[in-house]
């Protein structure tokens, strides 16, 4: 790439020779180098006599998307919101940078995720009604707060893991850093109950994995008669995962 001073030097030769050849020559003597193509050499003549300056022009950048594309997004996205990028990219014949774009800065769209639910059934919204009014007539009662029972479980693992989705590493060079993966490390799974007073647990369950029939083991052998040695009555609140499915532990619950 011609230096400031080089490109001078050709504007000016030029200028007084109107010669490309000449040129060339004059500038092999000054700088012992070879010479700018007459394509540059032209070209910084223009740009002299166009803005009287040889300084570098500043980069047009990115074309800008136009309005016309920006509403064809907005109109096939208000269609069909899961429609993917590629796919609209496609569609559209817009390159899929672009839609992802115009997508975060010009609509300020995010993408979120679908949630899984549990799967209600006709008549449960009917026992959900009924649930809310006995809770709500429950609260009457002063002493409510001190028999409510809450638990949950967690596993932990003894080799210690490692979460992709948050761990990051900052650097100017792609470090490659791994970490091995071990399939079925040793494992355990815990679980505890608090009430107002006390806490329940930790319990461990056996095995490295939880079923109903553990679950239910557990609950019979080791909550429950840590709660009957306190009082008989209590009201369990299981923690948010799905019922027990396992038929041992819907019949304990019924």
């Amino acid at each position: 790439m011609a230096s400031p001073q080089q490109k001078e030097v050709c504007v000016l030769e030029f200028a007084k020779t109107n010669s490309l050849v000449t040129v060339q020559r004059a500038f092999r003597r000054r700088f012992g180098i070879n010479p700018p193509c007459p394509k540059n050499i032209r070209r910084w003549f223009r740009q002299f006599q166009e803005s009287g300056c040889l300084c570098k022009g500043k980069s047009p950048g990115r074309p800008r998307v136009s309005e016309e594309q920006v509403a064809r997004i907005r109109a096939a996205f208000k269609r069909s919101p899961r429609k993917s990028t590629n796919r609209a990219s496609r569609e559209l014949a817009i390159p899929q940078s672009t839609v992802w774009r115009v997508l975060t800065v010009r609509l300020h769209l995010k993408p979120y995720r679908l949630q899984l639910v549990q799967a209600l059934a006709s008549d449960d919204k009917r026992k959900r009604m009924e649930f809310c009014d006995s809770i709500l007539e429950m609260m009457e009662d002063e002493t409510i707060i001190s028999r409510l029972i809450f638990s949950d479980e967690a596993t932990f693992h003894l080799s210690g893991t490692v979460s992709r989705r948050n761990v990051r590493i900052w650097g100017t060079e792609h470090p490659h850093e791994t970490v091995e993966h071990e399939r079925d490390p040793p494992k355990v799974n815990v679980f505890c109950a608090v009430s107002q007073d006390k806490v329940h647990g930790p319990f461990f369950f056996e095995g490295n994995t939880v079923t109903g029939q553990t679950y239910l083991d557990m609950l019979q052998n080791c909550l429950f008669t840590s709660l009957q040695a306190d009082s008989h009555d209590l009201i369990f609140q299981q923690d948010g995962a799905p019922p027990p499915w396992a038929p041992d532990g819907l019949s304990f619950f019924k």
